[in-house]
């Protein structure tokens, strides 16, 4: 396998690390994602962390496995 392809496989394994880790903070609900704005209002932004971190890792997890295939 070429050093670049091994190099685009480990990243992808560590943007899948980063989106675990993310669901496990704010999947079970105990951590809130709180957007500030500006003008000081705030706005959970929680459940599209989730919606946006579910889809990182399946796409991370499709990308490895056709990486490993065409190896």
């Amino acid at each position: 396998m070429a050093s670049d392809q091994t190099d685009l496989i480990e990243w992808c394994l560590g943007e899948q690390k980063d989106a675990l880790r993310q669901l496990e903070l704010f999947g079970s609900g105990g951590v809130r994602a709180v957007l500030q704005m500006p003008d000081g209002t705030t706005q959970d932004i929680t459940d599209g962390v989730v919606r946006h971190q579910t889809k990182n890792l399946t796409l991370f997890e499709q990308l490895v496995t056709v990486l490993r295939s065409s190896g």
